[in-house]
């Protein structure tokens, strides 16, 4: 049982007022902390947002039409200094609205590698 759902559970029985007034009391400092924690939280992420943005426009920019590119591949074309395992999340936004596509690339000596490439445009 949750601290909620016992605050919840005593306003409900309705015991007393004392026990009642106590109980809403503790379920308004519950909803304050959880608001706190959300803008906290809300804050963090547009930074890290924010840190990302030009980082995933650089990799964008050097995708091509058609052409798949690794990783590596993009890294290396648009100058940044990140990890190749970082290309998936960085990109999944935009494989999600559809302006990148996932591709596979046959590379010697590796065999089937991931690449990104742009829809071709109808």
């Amino acid at each position: 049982m949750t601290q909620r759902e016992f605050y919840e559970a005593v306003v409900n029985a309705n015991v007393s007022e004392e026990l009642t007034a106590f109980a809403t009391e503790g379920i308004a400092k519950l909803d304050k902390t959880n608001e706190t924690r959300k803008v906290k939280t809300a804050e963090k992420a547009a930074a890290k947002e924010a840190e990302k943005a030009p980082i995933r426009e650089a990799i964008y920019a050097v995708i091509t039409i058609g052409e798949g590119k690794t990783a590596s591949d993009l890294i290396a074309e648009a100058g940044v200094d990140i990890k190749p395992q970082a290309i998936p999340s960085l990109l999944k936004p935009l494989v999600d609205e559809g302006k990148v596509i996932k591709t596979d690339i046959k590379v010697k000596g590796k065999g089937a590698v991931r690449g990104y490439a742009r829809p071709e445009e109808a």
